[in-house]
């Protein structure tokens, strides 16, 4: 076969390409949270309460969260994203925030309410999402919530793995990634965004919670 023809195998960014992806280019997803996450916070971890922002980006979600009165930890592995959301948080906000890669043991401390908003997403392959799951049970105490946001597929037809993008997952492909640690205590469907034409697509919402009979 040509290798010019040779399709490369799936997976996601690494640290040093989503430094390069933050110093290149504006990061259009990067706004406040939908409304629908903000339904759900109020109604299974109302403020205040420790959160773990994993994948924290520019750190809007994370300025959101301590808006509401959350205290914040905030983390990615993208160092120059957590350098830039640093710098445009003010110091009385009070967001810590941390170059940690999720997915290592050992580089976040436990917390009552983890979440992502767009973080799972970027994971194109079965070994990878329950990689990052298992680095959310981790960082998730026993009987703690873990809120997730990301792509989301209707039906297999419009199921898409990809590297460079979103990968839009059916509930089937999410359950299987995140059912070992945790139980689901609410799925909804809304837009990820508020961006038209950018960030309203469709995304699942899920509530879930860290069951403690596995050790990830």
């Amino acid at each position: 076969m040509d290798d010019r023809e040779a399709t490369p195998p799936l997976r996601s960014l690494t640290s040093h390409e989503w430094d390069h992806t933050y110093a290149s280019s504006p990061a259009h997803w990067d706004e406040e949270p939908h409304p629908v996450l903000g339904g759900l916070l109020a109604e299974h971890a109302p403020a205040p309460r420790r959160v773990l922002d994993v994948g924290c980006g520019l750190g809007a979600t994370a300025r959101w969260l301590a808006e509401r009165g959350y205290t914040v930890t905030a983390c990615d592995f993208s160092a120059h994203a957590v350098a830039e959301a640093d710098r445009r948080t003010a110091p009385e906000a009070g967001v810590r925030y941390e170059v940690a890669d999720i997915t290592r043991p050992g580089t976040v401390d436990v917390f009552p309410v983890v979440l992502d908003r767009g973080v799972l997403h970027t994971c194109p392959t079965d070994r990878e999402r329950r990689a990052f799951a298992a680095g959310m049970a981790r960082a998730c105490g026993p009987g703690g919530l873990w809120l997730h946001v990301g792509a989301a597929a209707p039906d297999p037809e419009t199921a898409l793995d990809q590297t460079y993008g979103p990968s839009w997952t059916t509930e089937e492909t999410f359950l299987k990634a995140v059912s070992p640690w945790f139980t689901v205590v609410r799925l909804t469907m809304a837009d990820f965004g508020r961006r038209a034409g950018i960030t309203d697509w469709p995304a699942r919402y899920a509530v879930l919670r860290r069951v403690d009979h596995s050790h990830p």
